[in-house]
């Protein structure tokens, strides 16, 4: 059972990403406005032989993510589903029926609940309102090196009426114009080159590392710390770390094999205002020993509900839109990423829920290892703006 953390999601799709060409993000097919937000659990996913456990826990991390991604569900933490079957002492191996699946509903007190089930590739979901099972959809999961994302949001469509919208496959514009924009525009990150940390001799505060329930802000190392960071955590590394000769800072994320597979390990930046509807540009440079990075542009719109709070923003800010830069692999040194993007909401939703706030995301999974990040550039880049 893997959990993973909630508020501005992460976070999500290890396997489900693989080789993806199309940045996308959602809306529900019934619109942003709703007066009550649904409480939702995507129960463990049953696997109906031990060596159909490691694809189980993927797929249910998978739905997971895309059923709460736009914020239509207050999603139970998984860790909280996990720890309500094992105080319910139910058996979680084959069969699992449907009466002991509405045990645990009864127990969540949950709006709506997934349960799945994977027999090698071909995985079963099935919806319950309350506990009453509503719909029941099948489909075989294409092999690893096709992206499965795909079928599952086909199956998420059949089961719950949730719309994905596909929005580039293009990332940066090459012509000279835009290039001599970006050049002399300010950078919106705070503290891109994250010295931050060294100034306050300490810890990263515009950085934000998240990784199941774990969520802070990464410490700064010495390069014998960087050196013996344990697995699973991130932190601010001199860039010597990487190359023996470079000065400053980078961001540093190490994960081993079952976190890489399973969760991911991420670290998003603090929140940058933006307009919706000019151009921006996003540009980083990145280091990985091993791992698979993705990197995601989450905008976030203002949107409290009755489980919103004063003192916590991500409560009252509603991601309803992101997008993706294209997946990069390991590298023998620095490399350069980046896309070029226009942060709104879809149409009829612009006026009411106009994108205020990105957030950068830089996810590290599949591969264990080190991946590194430095030089964060994100700008505005569009011909009328000052």
């Amino acid at each position: 059972m893997q959990p993973h953390k909630g508020s501005s999601s992460r976070n999500w799709l290890v396997a489900l990403l693989l080789p993806v060409l199309l940045p996308c993000g959602f809306v529900h097919a019934s619109g942003i406005a709703q007066s009550k937000v649904p409480s939702l659990a995507v129960l463990p996913f049953v696997p109906a032989t031990r060596n159909d456990k490691n694809l189980a826990g993927r797929m249910r991390f998978a739905v997971a993510k895309k059923m709460s991604r736009d914020g239509h569900y207050k999603r139970v933490d998984d860790h909280d589903v996990n720890m309500m079957i094992d105080a319910l002492q139910l058996p979680w191996t084959p069969p699992v029926t449907t009466a002991t699946i509405q045990s645990v509903i009864k127990s969540l007190a949950t709006d709506q609940t997934v349960a799945g089930f994977v027999t090698g590739r071909h995985l079963t979901l099935e919806l319950f309102v309350g506990t009453k099972l509503t719909k029941t959809v099948s489909a075989t999961i294409p092999p690893n090196n096709t992206s499965p994302r795909l079928t599952i949001e086909k199956m998420l469509t059949d089961l719950c009426r949730i719309q994905f919208h596909h929005v580039r496959s293009w990332q940066i514009d090459p012509s000279a114009a835009l290039t001599k924009i970006f050049s002399r525009r300010p950078n919106l990150v705070k503290d891109p080159e994250f010295n931050g940390a060294a100034q306050a001799g300490s810890r990263a505060v515009d950085w934000d590392v998240f990784l199941m329930k774990q969520d802070y802000h990464p410490p700064l190392l010495s390069k014998a710390g960087a050196k013996a960071l344990a697995v699973n955590r991130a932190a601010i590394v001199p860039q010597s770390a990487v190359t023996p000769s470079a000065g400053g800072y980078c961001l540093m994320l190490r994960t081993d094999l079952n976190i890489a597979q399973n969760n991911g390990l991420a670290c998003e930046s603090t929140w940058i205002p933006v307009i919706q509807g000019h151009r921006y540009r996003f540009m980083v440079q990145y280091h990985s020993d091993g791992p698979r990075i993705r990197i995601f542009i989450n905008g976030f719109a203002y949107s409290p509900d009755q489980f919103s709070t004063s003192n916590n923003l991500a409560s009252q800010r509603r991601e309803i839109y992101r997008c993706q830069v294209l997946p990069v692999t390991k590298n023998t040194g620095w490399s350069q990423t980046g896309i070029d993007f226009t942060p709104q909401s879809l149409k009829g939703m612009r006026n009411k829920f106009p994108i205020r706030w990105v957030r950068i995301d830089f996810y590290s999974y599949l591969n264990p290892g080190n991946a590194f990040f430095r030089n964060v550039q994100l700008k505005d880049i569009s011909p009328h703006a000052q």
